[in-house]
């Protein structure tokens, strides 16, 4: 490794908007830039999981967040990139009750802690990819990703990528995530995830746009819709019809 200071990424998402593909790509462009072995990949649920336990090894840094309080103000500080993906929070509400089992409330509680971390990501000038722009199926996005993070990666290398984590892939992958050796799985009771690539058993859902629709009552269509005006507003989701 270089004398240079180690590059920093944070990618941050709401839930089901594709947060773990820009991670992954994010954490693939940068073993392809700088070696596999100087990368530390990892999720942070709080700016303590990227402190004294991880900063101090000199490696480039990964990290996977869905946000925390003054998420936005803390990567400003860090200092290093951070890309956002969003999606209509009324499908990720949907998304959460469905690959997991939630409850309408707790969902719907989590999706908005998401929310408020984006809005001020988005703000703050930080790179934002929207869901129903299908980035995941467009090449052109790992190219701009190296870009935006500043890396120099071959096109062989782009395409590799790009092809790993296709939805077909992943769905492939998921599905093998309990036969993975032990020290590569994570989790509680029946519900298994990678530790590398933070990709779940049931990871990828049917990926519809605006099914929230057809899936939420008109009571909890109406309360979703309202609570999370400000959010649709900002990032150019249809209010109505409800």
């Amino acid at each position: 490794m270089s004398d240079a200071p180690p590059a920093r990424v944070l990618t941050a998402g709401l839930h089901g908007s594709a947060s773990t593909w820009v991670f992954n790509v994010a954490r693939e462009l940068m073993g392809a830039a700088y070696g596999v072995d100087t990368v530390h990949p990892c999720h942070a649920a709080k700016p303590a999981d990227l402190d004294a336990a991880i900063l101090p090894t000199g490696r480039h840094i990964v990290a996977k967040t869905h946000g925390w309080p003054g998420l936005a103000a803390f990567a400003q500080a860090w200092p290093g990139r951070l890309v956002l993906s969003v999606r209509d929070p009324r499908d990720a509400v949907v998304s959460l009750m469905e690959r997991f089992g939630e409850t309408f409330e707790r969902s719907a509680q989590g999706v908005t802690h998401d929310c408020k971390a984006a809005m001020e990501c988005a703000q703050a000038g930080f790179a934002v990819l929207r869901y129903e722009d299908r980035f995941f199926d467009n090449a052109v996005t790992v190219d701009r990703l190296a870009a935006y993070l500043g890396l120099t990666v071959p096109d062989a290398e782009l395409a590799r990528i790009f092809a790993a984590y296709r939805t077909e892939s992943v769905r492939e992958f998921a599905a093998g995530v309990k036969a993975l050796p032990p020290e590569r799985q994570q989790g509680e009771g029946d519900f298994r995830f990678d530790r590398l690539t933070q990709i779940t058993h049931n990871h990828i859902g049917d990926a519809q746009a605006g099914k929230w629709r057809e899936r939420l009552d008109a009571g909890q269509r109406a309360a979703l819709t309202q609570h999370f005006r400000p959010f649709l507003a900002a990032f150019r989701y249809p209010a109505l019809p409800v």
